[in-house]
């Protein structure tokens, strides 16, 4: 934290001095005739012996706000550096302290279960929100177990907090929208103590925001990326000369435990593989949209999913398409939980489709690119899908999950 403070403050000067400088050079150059001279860092620069032109004051003018924006740049560099490290530090609860509250104001987590998805969503939530209110993050011992399992660069040391501070902290469920905005107007840190995230919190239209700084916690462990990389360069080589810089395609579909999940939360039914059929036709047509030069022969579907038989069944008869399955990669036991070898793969393709879950959103997510994801599952409201479309994501498209379009 020093070093980016010195830096910061060695910018500011370094900004200050450069601006003087330009100025006075400015005001002597009426007196000077033009010469273009190169500088010790090869920046060109205009000095003058005589009255200059309106277009020689330009140019003077031009390079000075080319100066000042490649030192606005550097301050933005550390800016971000000294985002990424503020407040994260030990915080140790025990229950003899204050009923196990910390005595700082934070902003914490509640649920310590669900899936890696849904984990991933919480601690994006709950940094994205620390940061917007200026309370300090606070997340479970398990929780972060969970994530540093597989994210070893998240920066929390996980903490106890006692049953009766999360009763007596203030709600907030990010999933409404209106009501966090308006809470969040209200200027929480002088009037409340302690926040509890509602659980399984997925704000994407709050992390979308820091998705730079995310993407640097959400590292997955080298043991864990070298596998993924070392999956996606054999299929390559494999594919060659067939086929040469291929357009990698995460596909992840999710079943099983899902259909019951579906059901009751939002009377809705599992997809059948006619949604991944027209997924991949939609992702097509954006892609062909986007890029003149598309190819659609180049496109490699890479397919994870916690239902590989059905999976293999269903996407073995797409004719003309060329079709990998995740769980290849994982031939013996690596050391670690294969899905976590799924979603590094999938954040490692070039675009995404999937149909629902946390799980596949991160896959995507992570990835970048174009990505293609189901709504009106159900007959009930999907919140997942609406915290999503809120966040308005480039290249994120919606297709009906049952249905022709």
């Amino acid at each position: 934290m020093e070093g980016a403070s010195r830096s910061l403050v060695i910018v500011i000067f370094v900004s200050f001095l450069a601006f003087t400088i330009l100025y006075f050079n400015h005001k002597k150059s009426f007196s000077r005739s033009p010469q273009l001279v190169s500088d010790n860092f090869g920046i060109l620069t205009i000095r003058s012996n005589q009255s200059q032109s309106p277009n020689e004051t330009s140019m003077v003018f031009v390079h000075l706000l080319n100066s000042i924006q490649s030192l606005n740049n550097s301050l933005s560099e550390i800016q971000t550096q000294l985002v990424s490290q503020r407040r994260f530090f030990n915080i140790n609860v025990t229950e003899n302290e204050k009923n196990g509250c910390p005595s700082h104001k934070f902003v914490m987590t509640t649920g310590d279960s669900g899936g890696l998805g849904n984990r991933m969503s919480e601690y994006a939530t709950l940094l994205a929100l620390s940061a917007i209110t200026g309370f300090t993050p606070v997340i479970g011992k398990d929780h972060k177990k969970t994530l540093t399992d597989v994210f070893p660069l998240i920066p929390f040391e996980g903490t106890k907090i006692s049953q009766s501070c999360m009763d007596t902290a203030k709600a907030l469920n990010p999933r409404l929208l209106t009501e966090t905005n308006a809470f969040i107007a209200t200027k929480p840190v002088d009037h409340v103590h302690n926040i509890r995230l509602h659980e399984y919190p997925n704000g994407v239209f709050y992390y979308n925001k820091i998705r730079g700084l995310l993407k640097e916690h959400l590292r997955f462990k080298p043991e864990v990326d070298t596998v993924a990389e070392g999956f996606l360069v054999n299929a390559s080589l494999l594919l060659k000369p067939d086929m040469m810089d291929p357009v990698w395609v995460g596909i992840h579909v999710r079943r099983t435990s899902y259909k019951y999940h579906l059901n009751v939360t939002q009377n809705g039914t599992l997809v059948t593989f006619e949604y991944f059929e027209r997924a991949i036709k939609r992702l097509e047509e954006s892609l062909s949209d986007s890029y003149r030069n598309f190819e659609p022969t180049k496109m490699v579907f890479v397919v994870a999913s916690d239902d590989n038989e059905w999976c293999k069944t269903q996407f073995g008869t797409i004719p003309n398409k060329t079709v990998i399955f995740a769980e290849q990669a994982f031939t013996h036991n690596l050391g670690f939980d294969r899905k976590y070898l799924d979603m590094a793969i999938m954040s490692k393709c070039n675009h995404s489709i999937f149909d629902y879950g946390t799980f596949g959103f991160w896959g995507a997510y992570l990835a970048g690119g174009h990505t293609i994801l189901a709504h009106n599952i159900g007959t009930g409201m999907n919140p997942e899908v609406e915290n999503v479309r809120q966040a308005e994501l480039p290249n994120w498209h919606f297709i009906e999950a049952h249905g022709k379009s």
